[in-house]
Order: structure tokens, then C-alpha cells, then sequence
């Protein structure tokens, strides 16, 4: 039977990668053994996993030492020293950030990283990107509501009624989603725009405006992504957006194009017209961001707008993201599984591998590392 060992992130994004009732569903394939204090800033104590069947180690020495797979949310180990003939799990971003990889190099390592997991109807239960999307979303929302001068809902009292505040939406991706059906929970008028026609539908059966420009781009190829598009038609965006800026008191950006600069939605000059106490919650920020003048992972302001660009918005609530990431990583240990005991392989192994023996082999990710 196969050790598996999950290393402890606690000085990262807060993500433990497996749950205790993941371990639960594990131990009958691996014999498992937790970093101490692991789970303990996601509510998961060291008594909880050894209940499940998990064994407590010290350090991260130990767990390399004595897994033949080591699991992580989104650590590389860096400074660890790194045995040979390990097999590495994570949620490595590998298409924003090549350089992560490159303490397994020349290593006899095998490296898979799940943020490569295609779009197929079969590798949705292993999709991390959607399930941290989603709470990405949420908290997006209600990060916004916080900040806001306004409340969101309408509400009528002694000293009169409040209108309901003015969301919008940038972007109907998972993150995007999840950002207007939040919203219009709390209340809020909510309008979305996303380039790709067929996300309308599922805007507005969540009650939300959708806003249409025609011209867009669209590629079968995309795997469900948007594409990048022509300057021209860019253009022609900002110019609808500013518009609706103006009136809008929350903005929520979430468009991305996986290993490309965020897209550019709020201009600069843009902001200069939106109302003082309006809000910019820029979730593409790691990449460069929606608005012109994101920083990362730091909160602006700039003639009376709040601009914010958090970079890791799960770790708010470590404990809800463990677990759907953590249900994501124990599918695709049961796949990993079983597709190697029987010697096989397949497009989900075949994607997400990035690192055999030692060397880059994933074509995606050697397409990428030329380019730049």
C-alpha cells in the first residue's frame, strides 16, 4: 500500500489539501500521514485526523521522507530536500507561475498538477479551479458589501427607504456566478458581461442584466475559457462598461485567460467617473488585473473609489475551501490510483502530468515556458 503525505500550509493560503473525512475515504488505498497542525487554521485538529486513520508526523522532512505521494494545495518545496522517486500532487498554478516547478527538476520526481485538470464531463468531481472560483465569488461579494458606504438590499425604515445598491459583474465564470448569485441574495440589482454568448442564459436565470457587445471572438478549442480578442473590440467594450461604471456602486471583475495577461475591462479614465464610494473588487489581479489600476494584493484609492486586488479571497474561509478542495484531490487520488495499478493512462493523467523523471514533459506547459 502507498504512503501518501499531506505537508501543513499554514503560512500560505490556509488550505489543508485532505480533510479528515477524506482520509476516511483514502485509508483503505494509502497509508496516510498528516503534517502536524496541518489542518488546524481550516478547524481540523490532530485528534481528528488520527480518529480518521491518519498518522500525525513533525515536519515536512518527515513527510517526504516517508510518502511515496506527497499532497499539497499549492506549496512547492522549495527548500526542502527532495528525495527521489516521489510522485507530487498540487494545485501548482503552474500556467501563471513556470518557476514553481523548478525545485523538481533533475530530480527523479513525478509532478501533477491539477490546475491543468481538462474541462470533460469526467474530471469535473477533480476540478479545483471551479471549487476555488466559487468561494472566490462568494467572498468577493461579501468583501464589497463590507466595504461599501451603502447597504446592499432595499431597506425601508423609520427614516425612509434605501435603494438597493447597483452590482456589476465582469466576467460569468464560475467566480463570476457565484459573485451575482450572491449578490442578488443580499438583495442587490445585479448586471453581468462576459464576451462568451452562451454564459447569457445562465445569467439571467440567476436574475441578472446581462449586457451584450457584439463582436466577440470564440474559440471550441477554449475549453470553456474566453479568448483573447481584438483591439477593436476591446475598445468598443471599455466604451459600453464605462458607461455602466458610472452608475454602478460594486464592481467585480473575474475575467482571466489562463497563462495571459488579465484583460483590461476599467480604464483608468474610467474610474475618474465612477461615483465617490464605489467599490472595485478585482479577483484577476494575480494576473495583472481587470482594472487599469489594480495593484496586487493590495486595496487603492483613487479619487474617492475603492480599488482592491486580492490574490487569495479562499483562505477567508479556510475551512469551507479545504473541504471542496480536498473532495477534489480525493478524486483524483482514486483515478490516479487506479489508472496506474492497471499501467494505463489517460487524458486526465496525460494533462495534469507536468514533471517525469525530472523533466518537463507536459506540451502545454513547454509550449508556455518557450513563449516566454
Amino acid at each position: 500500500m502507498k504512503q501518501l503525505g499531506v505537508i501543513n500550509e499554514s503560512q500560505g493560503d490556509k488550505i489543508v489539501a485532505l480533510t479528515p473525512k477524506s482520509v476516511e475515504q483514502l485509508k483503505e488505498h494509502f497509508n496516510i500521514c498528516i503534517e502536524k497542525d496541518a489542518g488546524l487554521f481550516a478547524g481540523f485538529t490532530n485528534e481528528a485526523y488520527e480518529d480518521a486513520g491518519a498518522t500525525i508526523v513533525p515536519s515536512k522532512v518527515d513527510i517526504i521522507q516517508y510518502s511515496d505521494i506527497i499532497l499539497s494545495y499549492g506549496s512547492a518545496l522549495e527548500n526542502e530536500k527532495l528525495n527521489n522517486n516521489k510522485v507530487f500532487i498540487g494545485y501548482y498554478n503552474v500556467i501563471n507561475d513556470h518557476s514553481i516547478i523548478t525545485p523538481y527538476i533533475n530530480k527523479k520526481t513525478e509532478v501533477y498538477s491539477l490546475d491543468l485538470i481538462p474541462r470533460t464531463t469526467i474530471a469535473q468531481s477533480m476540478d479545483i479551479i471551479s471549487s476555488v472560483a466559487s468561494i472566490s465569488g462568494y467572498q468577493a461579494v461579501l468583501m464589497a458589501a463590507e466595504m461599501s458606504p451603502l447597504v446592499v438590499p432595499m431597506v425601508t425604515s423609520a427614516g425612509g427607504t434605501l435603494r438597493p445598491a447597483k452590482f456589476l459583474i465582469l466576467g460569468a465564470g464560475v467566480a463570476g456566478l457565484q459573485a451575482i448569485a450572491t449578490a442578488k441574495r443580499l438583495g442587490a440589482q445585479v448586471k453581468a458581461f462576459d464576451i462568451r454568448k452562451n454564459t447569457k442564459t445562465e445569467v439571467e436565470s440567476l436574475g441578472a442584466t446581462f449586457i451584450e457587445v457584439e463582436g466577440s471572438l470564440e474559440s471550441d478549442k477554449a475549453g470553456g475559457y474566453a479568448v483573447e480578442q481584438t483591439k477593436d473590440y476591446m475598445d468598443l467594450v471599455a466604451e459600453r462598461l464605462a458607461e455602466e461604471s458610472k452608475i454602478a456602486d460594486v464592481i467585480i471583475t473575474t475575467a482571466k485567460i489562463p497563462g495571459k495577461p488579465s484583460p483590461r475591462l476599467i480604464h483608468e479614465k474610467t474610474v475618474y467617473t465612477m461615483k465617490p464610494g464605489s467599490i472595485i473588487i478585482d479577483l484577476a489581479a494575480e494576473n495583472g488585473g481587470n482594472c487599469e489600476l489594480t495593484k496586487k494584493n493590495e486595496t487603492i484609492a483613487v479619487n474617492g473609489v475603492t480599488i482592491a486586488g486580492p490574490v487569495s479571497l479562499i483562505s477567508k474561509c479556510s475551512n469551507a475551501s479545504s473541504t471542496l478542495v480536498s473532495n477534489n484531490f480525493t478524486s483524483f487520488l482514486l483515478h490516479y490510483l487506479k489508472k496506474t495499478e492497471a499501467n494505463e493512462t489517460d487524458d486526465i493523467l496525460l494533462a495534469t502530468k507536468v514533471v517525469e523523471d525530472g523533466k518537463v514533459i507536459n506540451e502545454r506547459i513547454i509550449s508556455e515556458i518557450n513563449n516566454h
